[in-house]
């Protein structure tokens, strides 16, 4: 009989410590309180490199831990900003491109998103998953490696950002650096390693539209 009640009391007092453990971390008078997250991504200052940031601008990177959900579709035009390449080799700044660029990001959660990419000279798009996310209010700023199907398989740094708007994402800026190629013989016709490119959009907003469907993604991605 003693042994039972001594039990009782025992558990009564392990819930309502529970209980009060509870209550104390998730409230605290009538604030809500998010303790432990779980989301922890790499800086990007220690994840680019150095010099692919210097060429897109500080001024162009968004820091900040609350991205705006950025659950969208959009197209870019982009005109040729800056390049660590002398000419004739390169693009000129102020220089068009003829290629239209497709974006979109899904399946955001806080700092991680999809990212789909192609161009209108593809039949196919790419998908890097996941990309990590920076920002505050609606600006925003992705970043990633990705490894390109084209010749030499470069490896690519990339960096793009901008301010989310109803109509597209305004300011947006692209840059990338290829820092490797895949293959051991790498073509002539390409790019050297370290070769920085930087572009915005041409007319500074990166209009929204509706370009993706499941027949763009190749059978061994899915």
């Amino acid at each position: 009989m003693r042994r039972s009640f001594f039990r009782n009391i025992t558990l009564a007092f392990s819930v309502l410590t529970l209980t009060f453990v509870l209550a104390s971390c998730l409230k605290e008078g009538d604030r809500t309180l998010m303790v432990n997250d779980p989301q922890s991504i790499p800086f990007i200052t220690d994840t680019l490199p150095a010099d692919l940031l210097s060429l897109f601008g500080e001024e162009n990177v968004h820091f900040g831990d609350q991205p705006p959900v950025v659950d969208m579709e959009f197209k870019s035009m982009h005109q040729y900003v800056a390049t660590n390449l002398q000419p004739p080799y390169a693009p000129q700044p102020g220089q068009l491109s003829p290629i239209t660029h497709y974006h979109r990001l899904v399946n955001q959660y806080l700092q991680l998103v999809d990212y789909y990419s192609m161009t209108s000279e593809e039949s196919r798009c790419k998908i890097v998953s996941p990309t990590f996310m920076t920002g505050y209010d609606n600006n925003f700023t992705v970043y990633y490696y990705e490894t390109l199907q084209t010749e030499g398989h470069p490896q690519h740094a990339v960096v793009f950002s901008g301010t989310l708007t109803s109509g597209g994402v305004k300011d947006f800026m692209y840059g990338y650096k290829i820092v490797r190629y895949g293959d051991s013989i790498v073509p002539p016709t390409v790019y050297p390693v370290n070769s920085i490119f930087v572009f915005k959009d041409h007319d500074g907003m990166a209009e929204s539209c509706t370009w993706f469907n499941d027949s763009l993604v190749s059978p061994q991605t899915h």
